[in-house]
């Protein structure tokens, strides 16, 4: 029997090697300084045992936990730290156990005679621990497409959203590198991604997810979220999958970094998607009167107090552009078509159509509309490029804070954030955020090819506070990983 032993302490790994060889006989052990070593030399092997180190264990060592995993490797934890993230990572990647030091040469040496044990007599005695293909459903892109084919078993398909569709490649590699418990697929979509697992108990899958969105926070500051459908009886996938996709309307509503979850069909509320006669007349009304107070509280009362079942948010993106449309005519009225109005005014049209979430969408409106009426259209319109400026001018003095962002800068110029994101917007034609990730990356490309410095160095001088998140920005922007783009310079 052999057995890999990865330990970082050379004068434990040597101890350990002495209680394996004195107790049992018939057992080679192999031991490794490193996870990295360890990965590179197991890679065309499959490994009866493994001793894994967990102390040395950091966010790069995810994808090694999935590999052991996937390939079915028993392996045993050992650890200084009785702490959660300690057990929770075992539970995750399938650990025969955890012996926290110190432990006894008799307790490890009783976990590896009961796994030779079930090794010399048969598979059955194996725990349900092997994954490998077997843990993929047979399911595929048709199924939701084509298809009324019905599962054999009871499925849930979990649907993850982020406000910027460009993040989504980072939600699909995060689920990849992310242990489930379960047979489950993910899907890359145009919207969404999508994972479909076997159905649990619906608290179950709720604390699997939630302890997703929390991984993903802790490295990632782009917004998710996740949206859970369980499956009712004698359904199709096909059906299941369109399903899914009209719950994830609610992130309109609801917003995102929530775990929301569906069991049964609604169907939405009833609307008028356009201004009545009466309306109009009062938003005429307000508009002359530069009442910001009442045009304020009819905005939140329309858009803001609606409940479940809520209406379709395509209806309620009409009925927006309805109520601006009563700000063009006022706009025409009374002469305020400067170039810096016409451009802001077409921003907030285009956050009707595409913003992902109707509070964002309202505060722009509120902001947009509270602006025209009460600032001097003259001085708007001469200072928004100055704004946008020395926005960028703060950009290039702070991008190396990983803390410093938006609201940061707005704090500065004394001016309202929205605004701010709109101002810059409609004068550079990039938000704010995506100039702020330009800078950065632009930055560690130049410590990249001028310096030897680690890419978790790289990563903190450029401003971003996780390498994982460095790394997987950095290839949405640049296409390759930073360490491909050094090793090609």
């Amino acid at each position: 029997m052999e057995i890999h032993l990865v330990a970082k302490d050379e004068i434990e790994a040597q101890g350990i090697r002495w209680i394996v060889e004195s107790h049992l006989t018939g057992v080679r052990l192999i031991l490794w300084k490193t996870i990295e070593e360890f990965e590179k030399g197991i890679r065309n092997q499959q490994p009866e045992f493994v001793i894994l180190d967990m102390d040395i264990w950091t966010d790069e060592s995810e994808a090694m936990g999935v590999s052991l995993k996937r390939r079915g490797i028993r392996w045993l934890g050992i650890s200084s730290e009785r702490i959660f993230q300690t057990a929770y990572r075992a539970l995750r990647f399938r650990a025969e156990d955890v012996l926290f030091r110190p432990f006894s040469s008799a307790d490890l040496v009783k976990h590896i005679q009961q796994l030779r044990f079930q090794l010399r007599n048969g598979p059955n005695l194996l725990s349900s621990n092997t994954m490998d293909d077997e843990n993929a459903l047979d399911i595929g892109y048709p199924d939701f497409f084509l298809t009324d084919r019905r599962h054999e078993s009871r499925i849930t398909m979990v649907a993850f959203l982020t406000p910027d569709n460009k993040a989504l490649p980072l939600v699909y590699d995060e689920l990849q590198r992310y242990s489930f418990t379960g047979k489950n697929q993910i899907f890359a979509l145009s919207d969404f991604i999508l994972c479909v697992q076997e159905t649990k108990e619906v608290e179950v899958y709720k604390e699997e997810y939630q302890a997703f969105l929390a991984h993903w926070k802790e490295r990632m500051d782009e917004p998710l979220a996740i949206i859970i459908k369980a499956a009712s009886s004698d359904e199709s996938l096909k059906r299941m999958y369109q399903q899914t996709r009209e719950f994830t309307r609610q992130i309109f509503f609801d917003g995102y970094d929530i775990i929301l979850a569906e069991s049964q069909q609604t169907s939405p509320q009833e609307m008028d998607p356009f201004l009545t006669p009466l309306e109009q007349r009062l938003w005429i009304e307000m508009l002359e009167r530069r009442d910001a107070k009442a045009i304020r509280n009819w905005i939140e009362r329309e858009f803001l107090t609606f409940e479940r079942p809520y209406p379709d948010p395509e209806i309620v993106r009409i009925r927006l552009t309805s109520v601006l449309a009563q700000i063009r005519r006022h706009m025409k009225s009374y002469n305020l078509q400067n170039a810096s109005l016409e451009a802001i005014y077409y921003d907030v049209f285009q956050q009707i159509v595409h913003k992902p979430v109707i509070h964002q969408i309202v505060k722009e409106l509120h902001a947009f509309t509270t602006h025209m009426l009460m600032q001097d259209h003259g001085q708007l319109q001469e200072g928004a490029r100055t704004i946008s400026e020395k926005a960028r001018e703060l950009i290039e003095s702070n991008y190396w804070d990983a803390q410093w962002n938006l609201a940061s800068c707005a704090e500065t110029l004394r001016i309202n954030k929205s605004t701010l994101s709109r101002r810059f917007a409609a004068e550079s034609g990039e938000s704010f955020r995506t100039t702020l990730h330009q800078v950065r990356i632009r930055e560690a490309k130049r410590l990249l090819k001028e310096t030897d410095l680690s890419l978790e160095e790289i990563s903190q001088l450029a401003g971003y506070s996780h390498q994982t998140y460095f790394n997987a920005k950095f290839k949405l922007l640049e296409g390759c990983t930073p360490s491909a783009y050094r090793s090609g310079l």
